[in-house]
């Protein structure tokens, strides 16, 4: 039995998981509500609540105490603000209406007065309509502006539509005591069941999430660098006394650590409502808190150098791209390991010994830290990772506390260390091999993991002054006794910026909250990640505030003032400025002009204003349509009456409650809310009739509560809210209506009827107008979001490219630039989860076009790979901003054409890419290739480093002699290095400075580092925009001239190896991935610029495969550059498949084919033409005849 009990106890958890947090607010709950339908039954409580008694109950399930204290008193504030707005606007609406009835309007029935007066009641019930409509309107504005709004609006939803249905012969106090005294009772309940029932207070709440944070930080600090110094030796041979994490693990704790980041910010916002009672503030953590997004990306730096390592360490084994099954060609992998090797084992110490002390600061500081804010001790971890963890002194309660931390001490053996770190590192490498010194790959990524590593140390040091400040405070009260050391913090509205937070929303952009998020209180929760919920809109001013070339179109409101002139010719340009600035001055406007002037610039604010405002206008549209559609026959007089029996007011609200901005999310709601109401309608009718009629309340409210709490679990603990919520509700509503005496006595099987009535008529008119009415599809909003990511991405690298015109710089990256980039990575990562969400909803829309399940696995890829971009942008503006670029600083009037043809060449992709996703429209046939544009610049970078410190080049006169067909820049840039360094010899300077000294430099370590990102950013960029062709597809050639890459590398394979390179062999493949590409710098050095990306190979793919895929077929040139292909159902290889049709193409029914494997091309084959025995060369492209040819002369 116990074998079978522990059995049904693992199934039940692992379907059910539940605990002690989520049990205490389901309790907390169901207590309030409970509570709350007990007053409704009790006769005397229910005389003293009004008209509405069953508001009671429904308000204390929207403010319910299962949030923590200040997520609570939050919600309070919003909810009265929008009662307060509600009832102030119903009872205006009421007094109009009420003054067209006359001054009888007391003393007649509605029914006396559709009888006597109909022409006075048809037009108050007009007013009404009208009120009601703006109210919709307004409603639906604000929830498309900001989820955020929706605890504020949907109250005043409820006042407003509920007042309306009331008499009109009531008078303003019988309205008033209606909707203010059960609103306000629930309110007050919910407060004091949330203090007194397992009280969970923000500021505690706040000291445990911000260690938990501590701790995943440190973790993740601890298994890098492991990783990254262990991974190639064995248990016995490391310096750890454990073996490294897997590299899997180290990639899923950095959205981990995102989360925790994000909701340590939240948790911090919301302590603003909430009053505190300790010896330390609150606040004290915030410069802290602050410090864990650059800890974050930073400790991305360290796990993408350890999966960088990773890679180079397999490139024998694992040499293709695990992305579709698309081949990716990793620049690591051509780097030299035993060259790496060699100084990573010389370093190895020096990295340990700075890594254990740097562990021990951290643990020393969350000690700190929990100490001053109550926290359990045994919630810090101590570091594991080490042979002597056991000798590290561990706190595992107060009484093992020392009077003394000594942390001045700890803090200066840190930086001691550092210090001495950095001379190790310096004697090291000086003592290496030049070559190692120079702009390689091994360089690379050594650079980029010693940089981050050196800044995560530097972050430490400044969380040790902080937390040392913290640990003043709290032990300089504490000293004082517990009565004058405590204090009442309350942080409420203090500044103005707490008042924007309160206004705004105090959620990060980078994480947006949805209404499912904000009606639970429970944001930023683990559970909460992957949910299946719905999607935040993006703010409208997103794309027109923070992509700047938007902007610089548009024309400002003082370019109206200006009269437009022309520019003076040479000969009058000499007339003095002043005197035609007074000419200007004395012209006087006349009245016309200005009033011209003002109505232009009027006509222009509105003109952007609804631009930047079209989704809101076409919600709130959406949202007024469908709810008077739903509740129109309330103001015609002749269905008043029907329509008020047969609980009207039930179909307004769950009308309002499906409605979404998104086609998908507005049936995802519907038919969670249809199943919530026909489970809470139904067992309202259980506990009825278990109560036998109401001759039995005890039982019918025991039966009540047992419905409740399974509701409040998936109400709190699942995603889905919208079917919980409703299902209470619905619980409380039906039963309410059969038990309280009324106007309208109905049964309780006529409630259930009315209930389920209202569901499917309310839900069905939101349902068809979100399908007519502007419709917006989710799967259309899932591309926008990309294509403003991809966007912003655009943006971003103009930003970190300073210097594209060859100006000298002091610094590469301003302040003020940092803040624009730090401001559109927010907003793209907002946009990436937004995208998520549709991409959840995108699956629950009607789709006619076959299924989406394997579009959303390419979707899934894109949305994986732009977040990976995002992290490697923001940790090398990160070191940007803390180092510089020595590159840009000293070199940029060299190699700022190299630089700005990278950027140019990822702008370029990013910004087709991002019209291919708005337009559908295949890719075109030619993108330039950043990659090559990358090599080109490290290739300059290495060889002005070599002209500009090795002076045995520039006096001796070695500069390389080029082909004949280099490029112009290539030509341009060598005679302005020659010509800087004829001035340098004409100003008899010193010698150049030693190529160690140079390469050394923390400047020259940065660039490194960002260039290793940059690599692994147009990696990542190439696999987008090989899954972008998957989705929209590629205009390329199927055969012929145009068909094939062009540039030196491919043809010199085919001049090399002409015989095996027309059959078919892949000569590619049979070299060392490990040999030195920088062989032959001076030779690829002056690749052609107009190479496309898609002569690296990279070709579509189709989403499945064979399990027994191999590699395509070896291409005969011959074959494809002729007619015959196709003569004998040959297919073209892969790597010539030209476009895969556009997103939702229908399946080949016949082929049973995947809709995305299926190709289209620009021209079909002639299948008359039947020649298989032609092998000529005659078709072969133009570069390999002229390659060819000069190869002859040569030989002759």
């Amino acid at each position: 039995m116990d074998a079978r009990a522990k059995i049904l106890q693992r199934w039940w958890l692992r379907h059910f998981p539940i605990d002690r947090v989520l049990a205490q607010k389901i309790t907390k709950c169901t207590v309030n509500s409970t509570v709350a339908f007990i007053f409704c039954l009790i006769p005397k409580v229910r005389d003293r609540l009004g008209s509405q008694p069953a508001m009671l109950p429904l308000i204390s399930v929207m403010v319910h105490p299962g949030r923590r204290v200040s997520g609570t008193i939050q919600a309070i504030i919003f909810c009265l603000t929008g009662l307060v707005l509600g009832l102030s606007y119903a009872l205006f609406g009421r007094f109009l209406a009420q003054r067209c009835l006359g001054h009888n309007w007391k003393h007649l029935t509605e029914d006396e007065q559709y009888a006597d007066h109909f022409p006075r009641y048809e037009s108050a019930l007009a007013i009404l309509a009208v009120f009601e409509t703006f109210m919709l309107f307004f409603h639906g504005w604000m929830r498309s502006v900001s989820h955020h709004y929706f605890a504020m609006v949907f109250p005043l939803f409820l006042v407003v539509h509920f007042a309306f249905l009331d008499p009109l012969d009531d008078p303003i106090s019988t309205t008033t005591k209606a909707y203010t005294v059960p609103f306000y009772l629930g309110i007050a309940m919910s407060l004091f069941w949330n203090l007194v029932l397992f009280p969970e207070f923000g500021s505690t709440y706040l000291g445990n999430v911000t260690i938990d944070t501590m701790n995943l930080i440190h973790n993740a600090i601890d298994d890098s660098v492991n990783f990254f110094v262990s991974i190639d030796l064995i248990q016995n041979q490391s310096l750890y006394g454990k073996s490294p994490e897997s590299l899997s693990k180290l990639l899923k704790s950095k959205p981990t650590i995102h989360n925790k980041v994000s909701t340590c910010s939240a948790v911090l916002h919301e302590c603003i409502y909430e009053i505190s009672y300790s010896y330390v503030s609150p606040t004290q953590l915030e410069p802290i808190i602050k410090m864990f997004k650059p800890f974050s990306m930073y400790i991305n730096g360290l796990i993408n150098a350890c999966q960088l390592e990773f890679t180079l360490l397999s490139r024998d084994t694992n040499r293709e791209g695990d992305i579709l099954l698309m081949k990716t060609d990793k620049e690591i992998t051509y780097a030299n390991f035993e060259r790496f090797d060699r100084v990573l084992r010389k370093l190895r110490p020096s990295i340990y010994n700075l890594h254990k002390i740097l562990s021990e600061s951290v643990y020393l500081t969350k000690i700190l830290l929990a100490h001053a804010y109550d926290v359990n001790l045994n919630r810090a971890e101590s570091p594991e990772v080490f042979r002597d963890s056991d000798e590290i002194m561990k706190y595992r309660n107060k009484k093992d506390l020392p009077t003394d931390f000594r942390i001045d001490e700890h803090k200066e053996g840190l930086q001691n260390t550092l210090l001495s770190f950095d001379k190790e590192l310096k004697e090291e490498l000086l003592n290496s091999e030049i070559d190692f010194l120079r702009p390689k790959d091994e360089m690379f990524l050594l650079s980029s993991f010693l940089m981050n590593f050196k800044e995560t140390t530097n972050l430490v040091i400044s969380m040790l002054d902080h937390s040392k400040e913290v640990h003043t405070i709290r032990s300089t009260r504490e000293a004082k006794g517990w009565l004058r050391g405590k204090s009442v913090w309350f942080t409420f509205l203090h500044n103005f910026q707490s008042f924007k937070i309160w206004i705004k929303g105090s959620y990060p952009k980078a994480t947006p909250v949805n209404e499912n998020e904000g009606l639970k209180g429970s944001v930023f929760t683990e559970e909460n990640q992957n949910t299946a919920g719905l999607a935040a809109r993006r703010p409208s001013v997103a794309e027109k505030d923070l992509l700047s070339q938007q902007l610089d179109g548009e024309k400002s409101m003082q370019d109206l003032e200006r009269t437009p002139t022309l520019p003076l010719p040479a000969t009058l340009s000499s007339v003095p400025r002043s005197a035609e600035s007074n000419l200007i001055k004395t012209e006087k406007k006349t009245f016309s002009e200005r009033l011209t002037y003002y109505f232009t610039a009027c006509l222009i604010r509105i003109n952007r204003f609804c631009k930047r405002s079209k989704a809101h206008f076409r919600f709130g549209f959406q949202v007024a349509i469908a709810l008077i559609l739903a509740s129109f026959p309330m103001f015609i007089p002749k269905t008043r009456d029907w329509y008020i029996k047969y609980h009207g007011a039930w179909v307004g609200f769950v009308c309002i409650l499906c409605m979404e901005p998104s086609v998908g999310g507005t049936f995802w709601s519907f038919f969670l809310r249809m199943l919530g109401v026909v489970i809470g309608s139904s067992w309202a009718y259980l506990s009825y009739a278990a109560g036998h009629h109401q001759s039995d309340p005890y039982l019918e409210t025991v039966i009540t509560a047992i419905g409740a709490a399974p509701g409040f679990y998936y109400f709190l603990g699942t995603p889905y809210v919208r079917a919980a919520i409703i299902g209470i509700i619905s619980i409380y509503i039906v039963l309410l209506a059969a038990a309280i005496p009324s106007s309208i006595s109905d049964s309780i099987l006529t409630a259930w009827a009315k209930r389920c009535f209202a569901v499917g008529y309310g839900g069905g008119v939101s349902l068809i107008v979100q399908l007519i009415m502007f419709p917006s599809k989710a799967r259309d909003e899932l591309n926008q979001e990309i294509a403003f990511v991809c966007g912003s991405i655009s943006e971003l690298q103009l930003l970190y490219a300073s210097g594209l015109e060859g100006e000298s710089l002091r610094v590469s990256l301003s302040e003020q630039k940092y803040k624009r980039m730090t401001k559109i990575s927010q907003s793209a990562r907002g946009a990436l989860s937004r995208a998520d969400a549709y991409k959840s909803l995108a699956r629950q829309e009607p789709r006619l076009k076959g299924e989406y399940t394997e579009l959303g696995k390419v979707f899934t890829q894109i949305i994986f790979v732009l977040r990976q971009i995002l992290d490697r942008i923001d940790n090398a503006a990160l070191l940007r901003r803390q180092y510089g670029s020595a590159i840009i600083e000293e070199f940029n009037s060299v190699v700022y054409p190299y630089r700005r043809q990278v950027i140019a060449s990822l702008c370029c992709l990013m910004r087709a890419m991002q019209e291919a996703f708005l337009n559908k429209t295949p890719l075109p046939q030619f993108l330039p290739s950043p990659r090559i544009a990358q090599r080109r610049l490290i290739n300059m970078v290495r060889r002005t480093l070599r002209e500009n410190y090795n002076g045995e080049f520039v006096k001796n006169g070695l500069i390389p002699k080029f082909n004949e067909t280099e490029d112009n820049d290539s030509n341009d840039e060598r005679e302005v290095i020659i010509d800087v360094t004829k001035k340098k010899e004409n100003k008899h300077t010193q010698p150049a400075a030693p190529m160690h000294e140079f390469a050394l430099k923390e400047r020259f370590l940065s660039w490194n580092a960002s260039t290793v990102a940059f690599e692994e950013i147009i990696e990542y960029v190439e696999e987008l925009c090989n899954l972008t062709k998957i989705l929209v597809g590629i205009n390329e050639f199927k055969y012929g001239f145009l068909s094939r890459p062009l540039y030196e590398d491919w043809a010199a394979e085919a001049a090399t190896g002409f015989e095996d390179f027309v059959k078919g062999k892949n000569i590619r493949k049979q070299r060392d991935p490990s040999s030195n590409r920088e062989n032959n710098t001076l030779e690829s050095f002056g690749s052609s610029n107009g190479s496309s990306l898609f002569d690296e190979g990279q070709d579509p793919v189709a989403l499945h495969h064979d399990e027994g895929h191999q590699e395509n077929p070896p291409v005969n040139l011959a074959r494809i550059a002729s007619h015959q292909i196709g003569s004998n159902n040959d297919e073209l290889p892969t790597s010539f498949r030209n476009r895969a049709f556009s997103i939702g193409f229908i399946n080949d029914q016949l082929g049973g084919l995947s809709n995305l494997s299926k190709k289209k091309t620009l021209g079909d084959t002639d299948s008359d033409i039947e020649n298989d025995e032609d092998t000529s060369d005659e078709e072969l492209p133009l570069a390999l005849k002229k390659i060819l040819t000069n190869n002859k002369k040569a030989n002759i």
